[in-house]
């Protein structure tokens, strides 16, 4: 029988080194990617559908929708602060900061300084939103569980 006293031969030593290293790592890596959020995904799936919808409606008076407006502005920076609060998701509340400061924002000021928007205008600005939502949606959705 072997004990740890006796010398190991070098091909069992490196095997064994690498198997060290290779468990370290593995677990390293797992502790440094963030961890699956089930808010986090549930804020960007009840707030995507209301905000396209919402700027869909841009055609009509901005005074229509005011109170929306400002109920989805706040469910907009909960949902950044939420993301902003988790370890080690950087890119995912960085995306929520450029979603509600860059595009949401913008565009619903906008809407309320004109009253009413362009068809080709809210068209190119759901685009823009709708691809900023899948973006966040897909890192959301690629977090471990």
């Amino acid at each position: 029988m072997r004990t740890f006293s006796q010398p190991l031969k070098p091909k069992a030593l490196l095997l064994t080194l690498g198997f060290v290293l290779f468990s370290a790592t593995t677990l390293t890596m797992q502790s440094c990617s963030p961890t699956f959020d089930q808010l986090g995904l549930d804020n960007i799936t009840n707030i995507g559908g209301k905000l396209t919808e919402l700027m869909s409606k841009a055609v009509e008076p901005f005074g229509k929708h005011a109170s929306s407006v400002t109920n989805l502005l706040g469910d907009l920076s909960k949902a950044t602060e939420h993301a902003a609060g988790q370890k080690r998701n950087k890119e995912i509340a960085e995306s929520w900061k450029i979603l509600t400061n860059d595009l949401a924002t913008p565009f619903f000021d906008r809407w309320k300084e004109k009253g009413t928007l362009d068809k080709d205008f809210i068209k190119e600005s759901v685009g823009q939103v709708g691809k900023s939502l899948d973006a966040i949606k897909k890192a959301e959705l690629a977090k471990k569980k």
